[in-house]
């Protein structure tokens, strides 16, 4: 049988229709052996697959890939050949990944190399979801609607509209504000205009309690997961967001905040203008500029400089991870697919991550690249996946 390597080149050179004769005729030999060569070599042929895939592959690690595979097909180097330069840099190192990747997965198993099978379960990514809980305890799904306008009382309007965002307009004079809370479940996502133009991006498994209109001289939610505001300005009246054991206190500004009940520390990312961190262990507010993030873990608050996309690309349709631990990364997607996560191998847990992941792909295939890029294996049942 032919070398690997010499194979997935020729499969790449297929892809760009750069095959000699002699050449072609190699390929068709390989193709001929089995029924998953033949396979293979078709579905990558497949327009939409090969689309969706490089978009996907592109975004992790490549070298790391290169040396992984190296590493299992016990072959000393791999070399990057002139076709990694032939494309654009990355959309080509994708597809070479890809033909390697999925020659690996599909070969039979070798004395000495463990190969994880990722059964063919789908798992949908997370979608636009929250109930809205009044004051009085109604509760209002708002899976689903869009283009909507909701009377509640005389006084508030809401109004949802094309996209699935939630906006609060006043229609009437109260000194008395009634309470809302807004409560995104796992495997869910919401955005939120409030009556004063704030807008906050929720994440999954989060909530947010906040006045449908504000009064007096200090405008106050409380917030329980993960959200990014981005504050409307207004210097007579602070912006105050309460989490576990912090206030954060804005006039107008863009930052996150991520407070999730099962991670130790309550985490600020400021991106723009300026926060106050306060707790009643500092003595004296903490303020933050533009590129810090505020760390508040065991009653002590850490501030240190960050790479700030890598804490707010969640809201741009990705999840990015820069040398994070793996449990860490696992709690994510676990919140945003909606499944559990079992690591069954101890050593696992020292295991770090880093890469970006599109978040409306399907989880079999966020796995699949995960494992090309490190030496974690998943096994999916159900709606549970086990690191092995």
């Amino acid at each position: 049988m032919k070398q690997r390597k010499e194979i997935h080149d020729l499969i790449a050179a297929s892809l760009r229709d750069e095959l000699s004769g002699e050449e072609l005729d190699v390929l068709r030999e390989w193709m001929a052996e089995n029924e998953h060569h033949r396979r293979l070599v078709e579905d990558l042929r497949d327009e939409k697959m090969l689309r969706d895939d490089v978009r996907l592959f592109a975004s992790f690690d490549t070298g790391k890939c290169w040396e992984r595979l190296a590493a299992e097909m016990g072959q000393r180097e791999v070399k990057k050949r002139s076709l990694l330069r032939k494309w654009i840099a990355y959309a080509a190192a994708a597809v070479v990944l890809l033909v390697a990747g999925a020659i690996w997965y599909l070969q039979p198993k070798e004395e000495g190399v463990k190969i994880a099978e990722v059964a063919p379960v789908t798992i949908n990514p997370g979608e636009t979801q929250a109930v809205l809980v009044l004051e009085d305890g109604n509760v209002l799904p708002l899976k689903g609607m869009k283009d909507t306008t909701i009377l509640i009382g005389e006084r508030e309007r809401l109004t949802i509209d094309e996209s699935g965002n939630l906006k609060y307009q006043l229609t009437g004079n109260s000194q008395m504000p009634s309470f809302h809370t807004l409560r995104v479940p796992r495997g869910g996502e919401y955005k939120i205009v409030l009556d004063d133009g704030t807008e906050v991006w929720m994440n999954s498994a989060s909530e947010l309690r906040y006045p449908a209109h504000f009064t007096g001289d200090m405008r106050k939610v409380e917030l329980v997961g993960e959200a990014y505001f981005h504050v409307a300005h207004d210097r007579e009246h602070p912006f105050v967001v309460v989490t576990r054991g912090v206030d954060v206190r804005v006039l107008g500004t863009s930052f996150n905040v991520s407070a999730y009940p099962d991670e130790s520390a309550v985490t600020t990312t400021l991106v723009e203008g300026s926060v106050e961190l306060d707790a009643e262990e500092l003595g004296q507010a903490v303020r933050l500029s533009p590129g810090e993030q505020g760390v508040w873990e065991n009653r002590r608050m850490d501030v240190r400089q960050v790479n700030t996309k890598l804490y707010t690309s969640w809201i741009k349709d990705r999840f990015s991870f820069e040398s994070e631990g793996l449990e860490t990364v696992l709690r994510r997607l676990a919140r945003w697919y909606n499944v559990d996560f079992r690591i069954e191998n101890p050593e696992m847990k020292e295991k770090f991550f880093s890469g970006t992941i599109p978040k409306y792909e399907d989880v079999s295939k966020v796995l699949k690249v995960m494992e090309m890029t490190t030496n974690i294996s998943f096994e999916v049942k159900d709606s549970v996946v086990r690191i092995q």
